[in-house]
């Protein structure tokens, strides 16, 4: 074909690429992009659009090799590698995606959002002071970059800075008064021993998590509250297979649902974020799942249980005592009642800088009694890992 023939096709076949693409036909523009680098393989440009139409259909894998090769032709286009890190992070490849927001904020330093993407990128992977590096330069170039604000005061909290992440929260609120997560974790930090979180808050914590939080609990925390629990129950009333009407409550990814299912002829679960829902439905265990309040849930549950289990769940309640009136209304006579809980020492309950709960032992055993437990076992355990150290927290056994 003559070459000014060829040139005269393929830039009328790039713009009907560029018309799919905006018109949402994502396929059909690859197709032509593809067809254009089949000619002109050092098309950056059309590597680059490629790119953004795999990442537009969540193709991470194929967007970020087409971002890379982009900007291996035009190596001083920030843009590709701006956007080789966001492919890269959608598939967890969080060095490669720090490498390449790294070069993109040496070619545009002034870029808010490739210091802010580069912070969440090191977050992710778990690099708290360089995130907190990162999320100080974003607020340098926009101090009101409201996310960039509320994720450096989530790493200084997580760094144990809680005076600084106060203030970084308290900026925050002042710039979002209704944000309700902030204002929770400034109330933690402040001391302020609220009854409960906003349900806004919790559900917006753990669809947040809900993608790495297995692998996260298990391979970085050792987190092991599930299996303790089911422990509890068969020291309880021995090996038991498919006999038990079961709820698991706060039920996250299904974690405790696995756990339990040996025990379990019905199996539902209930959580507040509709993400770890979708993740415990992939499980496989659950004969019903069901995005709500555990206390709603109960209070309209019409067939009595054999058991209640609540992995974790209480760290993010304060009063419990609405749940344990709910709970004894729900259970059949004889029926179980297992949980775990974070060891307090000074009061009933407390709301602590980490944003979680922590209950003393005679409250625990107190509102047993007032509403017609009894405490079969109870025992100390290390829950999960924290920085360097363990949670230490309380495992329970309860019956009716």
């Amino acid at each position: 074909m003559d070459e000014s023939l060829l040139v005269r096709k393929m830039q009328s076949l790039y713009s009907e690429a560029l018309r799919l693409h905006q018109d949402g036909d994502y396929a059909g523009a690859i197709v032509c992009y593809q067809t254009i680098l089949d000619y002109f393989p050092d098309g950056d440009l059309a590597l680059y659009n490629l790119g953004l139409a795999h990442y537009a259909l969540g193709d991470y894998r194929q967007a970020a090799d087409a971002f890379v090769a982009a900007a291996e032709i035009n190596p001083q286009e920030a843009d590709y590698w701006y956007n080789t890190g966001l492919a890269l992070k959608q598939t967890a490849d969080y060095e490669g995606a720090q490498q390449a927001y790294n070069t993109a904020a040496t070619l545009c330093p002034d870029d808010v959002d490739t210091w802010y993407n580069l912070g969440c990128c090191l977050q992710a992977a778990g690099d708290h002071e360089g995130a907190v590096t990162a999320y100080e330069q974003a607020l340098v170039l926009n101090n009101q970059h409201a996310a960039a604000l509320g994720n450096l005061a989530c790493c200084l909290q997580c760094a144990g800075s809680h005076e600084q992440a106060a203030a970084m929260y308290r900026k925050l609120v002042h710039l979002q008064p209704d944000d309700v997560a902030a204002q929770y974790m400034l109330d933690a930090l402040e001391g302020k021993n609220t009854t409960s979180p906003p349900s806004e808050y919790v559900a917006g914590l753990f669809d947040g998590y809900s993608e790495n939080f297995d692998r996260d609990l298990l391979e970085n925390l050792s987190y092991r509250v599930p299996d303790m629990l089911v422990d509890l129950i068969a020291r309880h009333i021995g090996e038991r297979t498919k006999k038990m009407r079961v709820v698991d409550l706060g039920c996250g990814t299904g974690l405790s649902g696995q756990a339990v299912f040996p025990y379990a002829n019905h199996l539902s679960g209930v959580d507040l974020s509709a993400k770890m829902v979708a993740q415990a439905d992939k499980k496989g265990c659950y004969d019903q799942l069901i995005v709500g309040d555990v206390v709603d849930f109960l209070n309209n549950m019409d067939e009595p249980v054999d058991l209640l289990l609540a992995a974790d769940v209480f760290t993010y309640l304060g009063d419990l005592d609405p749940l344990f009136q709910a709970a004894s209304a729900k259970v059949r006579a004889g029926g179980l009642f297992c949980f775990s809980t974070e060891h307090e020492t000074e009061q009933d309950w407390r709301l602590r800088p980490t944003g979680r709960y922590g209950h003393h032992p005679d409250y625990i055993r107190r509102l047993a009694e007032n509403h017609g437990w009894q405490v079969r076992i109870a025992e100390r355990a290390e829950i999960r890992r924290e920085r360097d150290g363990w949670i230490i927290g309380d495992v329970y056994l309860l019956q009716q």
